[in-house]
C-alpha cells in the first residue's frame, strides 16, 4: 500500500523549499523529455539550489503570471458548464515520501456523474489562441503526465484537464484523464530511476560546485587594456552568443512540437521527410569529480568599468 501524506501549505516559501526536495507533478515531464520548459539536467540544478537552472529558476514569468489570474475564472467557467462538479481549491502540498514524489494540484471535485466516484482533480491551463492552435486543439504530453501524478499522488480515481484559451469568448476545452496502470508504473520507474541517478551523483553537479584548484589558476589578475584587438572580439563574441540563445530555443519550441504530433508512434513520414522519435537505452555514466576553469565574460556598465 503507497504511504500518502499531505501538508497545510501556509507560506509560499515553505511550499518552495517542500518542492524543491520531491519530484512534482509539473516536473515529471522533464524525466520523459517532453517538458517544454525544463531539462533533466535545468532540473538536477533547480534541486540543488543552483544558479544553472537557467530559465526554469525564475519565480514567475508573463504566461505563469496569466494563468495564476485566469485561474479562478476558469473554475468559475467550469462551475457554469459542468454543474455536476462541486470544485474545491486545493490548499495542500500532497506526497508520497517513501518516492520523494510531490504534487499540489488546482482544485478537487466531487461529481454526481455516478461515472465518477469519490474525489477527482480538475488541472486548469490557460493558453493563447496562437498555441491553441499549435497544440492541435490537444493539450501535450506533459500536461496530461502531470495530471496523472496529481491522481495518483493524492489517490485520486478520475481527472479532467480544463483548458480556457484566451480569445473573445474564451472558452474551456475539456480533456478526461483516466486512471491508468501502465502509465503509472512509467511515471513511478522514471522517478526511482532519477533519484538513483541524483543520489549516486551520476547526474553531475554545477561546474561550480567543483570549486577551482590553484593548480589551474595563481589567483591573480592581469591587465588587457592595451589589447587592442580584444574589445572588438568580445563584441563580436557577445553577439554570436545572443543569436545562438534565440536559435536554440526555436529549435527546441519546433522539436517539442514535432514530438508531440509523433506522439507514441517510432516513426512518421510525410512527403520528402522520414521522421524516427524512437526508444534508445541510455548507458549509466558516472562523471569523476574534477577542478575545472569556467570563463565567464561580462559587459560593465559604464560607470563600472572607470575606477
Amino acid at each position: 500500500m503507497i504511504e500518502r501524506e499531505s501538508w497545510e501549505i501556509t507560506s509560499t516559501a515553505e511550499w518552495l523549499e517542500w518542492r524543491r526536495r520531491d519530484i512534482t507533478a509539473s516536473r515529471v515531464g522533464a524525466l520523459f523529455d517532453c517538458h517544454p520548459y525544463l531539462s533533466r539536467d535545468q532540473l538536477a540544478a533547480l534541486m540543488r539550489g543552483s544558479s544553472d537552472a537557467g530559465t526554469s529558476s525564475v519565480p514567475d514569468s508573463a504566461a505563469m503570471r496569466r494563468g495564476r489570474i485566469l485561474e479562478p475564472a476558469v473554475a468559475a467557467a467550469i462551475a457554469e458548464e459542468r454543474p455536476a462538479w462541486v470544485l474545491t481549491k486545493a490548499s495542500a502540498y500532497h506526497r508520497l515520501p517513501a518516492l520523494r514524489l510531490g504534487a499540489t494540484p488546482d482544485y478537487f471535485a466531487e461529481s454526481t456523474d455516478p461515472r465518477e466516484r469519490g474525489p477527482g482533480i480538475i488541472q486548469i491551463k490557460t493558453v493563447n489562441p496562437q498555441q491553441w492552435d499549435r497544440w492541435q486543439a490537444k493539450p501535450p504530453l506533459v500536461y496530461v503526465l502531470q495530471t496523472l501524478t496529481e491522481m495518483l499522488v493524492t489517490g485520486c480515481e478520475w481527472g479532467w484537464l480544463a483548458t480556457m484559451v484566451t480569445s473573445q469568448s474564451y472558452p474551456v476545452h475539456y480533456t478526461a484523464v483516466p486512471r491508468h496502470a501502465p502509465a503509472e508504473e512509467r511515471i513511478l520507474a522514471a522517478v526511482a530511476q532519477w533519484w538513483a541517478e541524483f543520489d549516486s551523483g551520476a547526474l553531475a553537479p554545477a561546474a561550480e560546485a567543483a570549486g577551482l584548484a590553484e593548480a589551474l589558476d595563481d589567483g591573480s589578475s592581469i591587465d588587457l587594456s592595451g589589447d587592442n584587438a580584444l574589445p572588438g572580439i568580445l563584441d563580436e563574441r557577445e553577439m554570436l552568443r545572443q543569436s545562438l540563445t534565440m536559435e536554440e530555443a526555436r529549435l527546441k519550441e519546433i522539436d517539442y512540437q514535432i514530438k508531440n504530433r509523433i506522439g507514441k508512434a517510432r516513426t512518421g513520414w510525410l512527403p520528402g521527410w522520414s521522421i524516427s522519435y524512437a526508444t534508445s537505452h541510455r548507458k549509466e555514466t558516472v562523471i569523476a569529480a574534477r577542478d575545472i576553469r569556467t570563463l565567464r565574460i561580462r559587459r560593465l556598465a559604464e560607470q563600472d568599468a572607470v575606477e
